[in-house]
């Protein structure tokens, strides 16, 4: 959990980071007068959407931390399912 959590906060901290970037040279006139407003909006779009999966892996860590399971990305983890199954 601590990968999964790890990389939730960088993706959660350099989005929200290039996020604000962003609107400050826009504010600036710096991506106005080289792009249209289309490709800022695009760009803050998937700021957000980055921050939103961000936020979201990070509480699947937490959650799964604090419910005692463990996430195990695997194709072991489908053969032990189904061997605990049978």
């Amino acid at each position: 959990m601590i990968w999964i959590s790890s990389g939730a906060l960088l993706i959660i901290f350099f989005s929200f980071r290039a996020y604000i970037n962003n609107r400050k040279d826009f504010q600036k006139k710096i991506i106005r007068d080289q792009y249209s407003r289309i490709y800022f909006y695009l760009l803050q779009g998937t700021n957000i959407v980055l921050i939103i999966s961000g936020l979201l892996f990070l509480m699947l860590a937490i959650v799964s931390h604090v419910n005692g399971f463990e996430v195990v990305f695997s194709s072991e983890y489908d053969y032990h399912l189904k061997l605990n199954g049978s």
